[in-house]
């Protein structure tokens, strides 16, 4: 094994031993474990960088056993037999990765790349590891034998890692799109946090619609904000349409109202209609934070009837914690859940096992009034209804808690931003909330 620090500015030279100049860097092929180095590139007397197949080098294993100075690399062909080559602007270059941010995959954060390990994989010499702690960076000051041994070694293996630097990033992604893209997405938000703006859009262009939207649903508003500065209109649509539309309309909420007015006028009626009712009411409210998928079934409707209507909607595990029941004019009468239908029989209606004492709130009701009912009573979600108490959506606690929270626990670093009860929640008659 060797450090790119111990190679860089050594001698090289041919069979013959003629200096041919000093090694200035390593041109690489990305790979999903290691990356193999495919030529050399030194400097010669004129000053120019000329670039050699490694396959020319002879000597260079028996070379690292030596350390500083005494290291050497030899070629196995006179300079004049050997095919050399001058730099392409495509070739990817050891030196690039240098002191550039890197995603530590593993461990969820972003480094400084101080030095990069190199060693002998199979038959080819590779890219192993990049060096990130207090050592390399002492090495490569050219106090590591002072001072180096003070510290360990911090390397992460090259198949931990996802650049960041434009280039880099592009071919990784090619070979590695199971590094950041799939992270778990609050894993992916809190990543972000420590990004400038160019490099979370190199993240968020290697997720796919579904991952991206959940990403930037868990970051912060300046995140948020910064993501969709220049991302373009129908991107931004087909994300918002991907997430529920109480969290897509705090996301348009964000923007100018010309850009606001735009994207919702490109989105489905649907979903349109139901932002803009969201939007228009106090951001402190219920139905701010309502979600709009959720389960209801006329009243009249046989067990077997609704059985059917799930297996042909499919709905998400999200939105299916208690079946509704509504009357004609779709005012809430009262619930069940799965368990419960699932045991009745078949030609049972909704109206005779369903359970009447449904606990609602308003959608005017204040968010904070809502966490309060929740804990005291131990409900995890509790459905919306109008002013002539027609079933509108539902609240979970996770809904609730994501706004009441204080901010600091919210997104504290690698923990789970979110938190959900199992089991089945107590439901208590309506009257009993003060």
């Amino acid at each position: 094994m060797v450090y790119f620090s111990q190679m860089r500015g050594r001698p090289v030279y041919d069979s013959e031993g003629t200096f041919l100049g000093s090694l200035v860097d390593l041109v690489f092929v990305d790979g999903e474990q290691y990356a193999g180095i495919t030529h050399l590139v030194y400097k010669g007397h004129d000053g120019y960088k000329r670039k050699v197949a490694f396959s020319f080098v002879k000597e260079l294993i028996e070379g690292v056993k030596k350390i500083g100075a005494s290291l050497e690399i030899n070629l196995t062909m006179k300079e004049e037999d050997i095919t050399q080559f001058f730099l392409k602007p495509s070739d990817l270059l050891v030196s690039e990765i240098m002191d550039k941010q890197v995603v530590d995959v593993n461990g969820l954060k972003i480094v400084r790349v101080n030095d990069v390990l190199l060693g002998k994989v199979g038959s080819k010499f590779c890219v192993v590891a990049v060096a990130v702690g207090n050592r390399s960076l002492l090495r490569r000051m050219g106090l590591g034998p002072v001072l180096g041994r003070r510290f360990q070694e911090r390397v992460i293996p090259w198949e931990s890692v996802e650049a960041l630097e434009p280039k880099l990033h592009g071919l990784h992604l090619k070979v590695q799109r199971d590094r950041v893209a799939d992270l778990h997405p609050e894993d992916i938000a809190d990543v972000m946090e420590d990004l400038t703006h160019n490099e979370r859009a190199l993240i968020f262009k290697s997720l796919n619609k579904k991952k991206a939207a959940e990403a930037l649903l868990g970051s912060e508003p300046d995140v948020q904000e910064s993501v969709l500065k220049n991302m373009k209109m129908e991107r931004i649509k087909d994300l918002l349409e991907e997430i529920p539309t109480d969290q897509a309309a705090d996301i348009i909420s964000m923007m100018s109202k010309s850009k606001s007015d735009k994207l919702l006028s490109s989105m489905r009626p649907d979903v349109e209609s139901k932002i803009k009712s969201i939007l228009n009411y106090p951001p402190e409210s219920a139905a701010a934070i309502m979600g709009t998928s959720f389960i209801s079934v006329p009243e009249d409707y046989t067990v077997e009837q609704t059985i059917d209507l799930l297996r042909k909607i499919a709905p998400s595990s999200e939105s299916i914690y208690h079946i509704y029941v509504v009357d004609a004019e779709g005012r809430l009468i009262g619930f069940l859940s799965i368990r419960r239908l699932i045991i009745a029989p078949p030609e049972s209606r909704m109206s005779d096992i369903m359970k009447k004492d449904v606990i609602y709130v308003k959608m005017s009701t204040p968010q904070e009034d809502i966490a309060k009912a929740m804990a005291k009573y131990d409900i995890f979600v509790v459905p919306v209804v109008n002013g002539d108490n027609v079933l509108k959506g539902i609240v979970t606690a996770d809904d609730v808690l994501t706004e009441v929270m204080p901010k600091q626990w919210r997104r504290h670093k690698y923990m789970p931003s979110r938190m959900r009860r199992k089991g089945q929640p107590r439901h208590v008659p309506k009257e009993t909330i003060a």
